[in-house]
């Protein structure tokens, strides 16, 4: 039944006949997923190199006209006439679509979730313009969580032109999420972990090998625009901190984990502060951006090397000593004029922001050590990269993206040891705190206007996790709207019954509304 009513005869043909084409889809040939996969690499590689080649050269113009400022009077007026046209042309998106707001990251899991249809056109160009605009305006945002959801969009409007179905599409989907962020960090392999820690949340044989390959050509596409030089290249010889003193790498996880939980608390609540400012001087939301460019000025007037999402402040940080007192000021700068920018609504992620926040806090630990003489100067960028790691893992709750992402971004796998040490211990300290990862906790925010889900039949593919492994299927406790149809077993599909026997790693295959995809993974996982 559907709810409280039957379905017609023709209603139960029809979605019989789409769940076995998604069935006859999950079981295309590895060949098949690769070849879907090259593709949506070669799409998304090209849309996210672009957004980043743009937001790379028209930053260094708009920091440029903040540094000659008093020089060229005119520059105000570049600037401000500037920043009218990104608040005009944003009220009129966002009025019209809200999902090129901020991230795009949590729309992106409520796709895969079921839980939201997004046009993928409208969205995509849209988030294109406005997120190149928004980013290199010297705002405080990241380009990761735009260029996540780009692939996305990239990924469905392949799935729609080929004529997928519906597990297909979120396939797709899922591999040029990976793409878009293996393109804007020329990180592939921390593309494909995220997907699967942060946005699909377990590997699944349908989407897995056709994101490793988008995930790859992407990244091979950005190569060959930006060159092999890692987007954070470090210095060439890091030395190691004796094995004596690990001690301090426990220390500093903790640090980052309880300064990544009060970042948790900030972002999550930036948006009431906002409501509250629009509310006192009558500024409807679509204009809120109006508060961070005016807000945004004097940091650029004054300290305009602080101004955009961070890759060259981290780098900086790496190779120039900075005093305690300066780091405290540029991280107090950089978290609360990142808040300022995120809550704007304005496409723009907090991906890098993050990545830089935790450089100045990997910084300023070895700034406090250095004036013990437990370290040496040369051993200053391993902290930074360790802040990075420690601080992304901890807000994300994703420990293996962010050990992989840092150690693809800086280039070097010599520092692996300290930086698993330091993310898991992060980690851990997040989670005694009750933190969420940071973004289902948007998720959650977003539901109340997430509207558009689909009550219709699709198919997906789960693994026996030990929550049900063990159990004859008779026993489970499912909900009456929940259908297992296949068990895969050591490579065979087989029909099944009442007495089928799960058994741990194995996959099974079950037929759900789109609107309850979360809902059952949460319930089976």
């Amino acid at each position: 039944n559907k709810g409280n009513q039957s379905w017609s005869l023709s209603e139960f043909m029809k979605q019989s006949q789409q769940i076995q084409k998604e069935f006859q889809a999950s079981s295309s040939s590895i060949l098949t997923q690769v070849s879907r996969g090259v593709l949506v690499g070669l799409v998304v590689g090209a849309i996210v190199s672009s957004f980043r080649f743009f937001i790379e050269h028209f930053f260094h113009f708009v920091q440029g006209l903040y540094k000659d400022l008093g020089r060229s009077p005119i520059n105000w007026v570049i600037i401000l006439s500037m920043y009218l046209f990104i608040i005009l042309l944003a009220s009129q998106l966002i009025k019209k679509n809200q999902n090129v707001k901020g991230s795009g990251i949590p729309q992106v899991e409520a796709e895969l979730k079921g839980l939201l249809q997004i046009d993928w056109w409208t969205t995509l160009w849209q988030k294109y313009i406005l997120g190149i605009l928004s980013i290199a305006s010297g705002l405080m945002l990241g380009r990761e969580g735009p260029s996540i959801q780009l692939g996305a969009m990239g990924g469905k409007g392949l799935a729609k032109k080929l004529a997928l179905s519906p597990v297909e599409e979120r396939a797709l989907i899922a591999s040029g999420a990976a793409a878009g962020l293996a393109a804007a960090f020329n990180a592939p392999i921390a593309g494909l972990l995220f997907v699967v820690e942060e946005v699909y949340h377990h590997f699944s044989r349908v989407f897995w090998v056709s994101t490793l390959a988008a995930s790859l050509v992407a990244n091979f596409v950005s190569l060959n625009i930006f060159g092999q030089t890692p987007v954070l290249n470090m210095p060439d010889h890091i030395p190691h901190i004796d094995l004596s003193s690990y001690w301090i790498f426990l220390v500093m996880g903790i640090f980052l984990g309880l300064t990544g939980y009060f970042y948790e608390v900030a972002v999550l609540n930036i948006g009431r502060v906002y409501q509250k400012l629009g509310a006192y001087f009558k500024v409807p939301a679509p204009y809120y951006p109006i508060f961070a460019f005016l807000l945004i000025l004097p940091i650029g007037y004054y300290f305009p090397h602080l101004l955009g999402g961070g890759n060259q402040l981290v780098l900086d940080l790496a190779h120039v000593p900075l005093s305690i007192q300066t780091l405290i000021f540029y991280f107090g700068v950089r978290f609360i004029w990142s808040m300022i920018s995120y809550g704007s609504g304005l496409p723009g992620g907090i991906f890098l922001p993050i990545l830089a926040l935790g450089s100045v806090l990997g910084a300023l630990v070895a700034a406090v050590l250095l004036q013990f003489g437990l370290i040496h100067s040369n051993q200053l960028p391993l902290f930074v990269i360790l802040g990075m790691s420690g601080y992304f893992s901890a807000i994300s709750k994703a420990p293996l993206t962010a050990m992989i992402l840092v150690t693809e971004m800086v280039g070097d796998i010599r520092t692996l040891m300290p930086i698993g040490l330091v993310t898991l211990t992060a980690y851990i300290t997040m989670d005694l705190l009750k933190g969420a990862p940071v973004y289902e906790a948007m998720l959650e925010q977003l539901m109340p206007e997430v509207t558009s889900g689909s009550d219709v039949l699709t198919l997906i593919e789960i693994p026996v996790s030990e929550k049900i492994a063990g159990h004859q299927v008779r026993d489970l406790n499912l909900p009456r709207d929940l259908l297992i149809t296949t068990y895969q077993h050591n490579g065979k599909n087989s029909t099944v019954h009442g007495s089928t026997r799960l058994y741990l790693g194995d996959s099974i295959y079950l037929v759900v509304k789109e609107t309850d995809i979360g809902r059952v993974k949460e319930l089976l996982l």
